[in-house]
């Protein structure tokens, strides 16, 4: 099967029942929306979970899926969103901290508690951005990948996608200043 089928053909095919089109377009897509989800919830277990539903559900909603012009990562995109975030705020209401993290804390606790403090507070200051600027900085930061993917992904210019990475990145600077000043 060649890399070079476009999304649109591989949702024709996919649609008429073909399994080989739609595992092209998991194996295309599955590691990046892995990453996406695993940045958001910290656990790679509840990311992998997490990207198996939005497969399934991109095999149950197949039949429902008009192509207007946006790639179908878009779709997946937003699919992985609404069931990180439903997630999320699910877990919220029951935070607890799993008994593993404890065994880490031996070797240098400074070390260990100062980074998950570090870590829990970029957490916190990526949730104050507009959703935009988030995917954005998550997509090109943590997906690694470029302005150019970004943008296809997301549906969006470059240029757009550009201004997001920029006012993102100078929000996160002036809130994370502070939280991380050394004395």
């Amino acid at each position: 099967m060649s890399q070079n089928v476009n999304d649109s053909e591989l949702v024709i095919r996919a649609k008429s029942g073909d399994h080989a089109a739609f595992t092209q377009i998991y194996e295309r897509y599955a590691p990046a929306i892995y990453r996406y989800i695993y940045f958001r919830v910290g656990e790679a277990e509840l990311a992998e979970d997490l990207q198996a539903e939005v497969f399934l559900r991109m095999l149950e909603g197949l039949h429902r899926y008009e192509d207007r012009g946006w790639p179908i990562s878009a779709w997946l995109y937003r699919i992985a969103h609404d069931r990180t975030i439903d997630t999320i705020r699910r877990r919220r209401n029951r935070q607890h901290l799993p008994l593993e993290s404890w065994g880490g804390m031996c070797d240098g606790p400074e070390n260990s508690v100062s980074a998950k403090l570090e870590h829990e507070e970029l957490k916190r200051t990526l949730n104050d951005l507009t959703n935009d600027q988030r995917q954005v900085i998550q997509m090109r930061f943590m997906g690694d990948m470029s302005i150019q993917e970004v943008a296809n992904k997301l549906g969006r210019t470059e240029g757009s996608v550009k201004a997001l990475q920029h006012r993102g990145l100078q929000s996160l600077a002036r809130r994370l200043q502070p939280a991380f000043a050394y004395p």
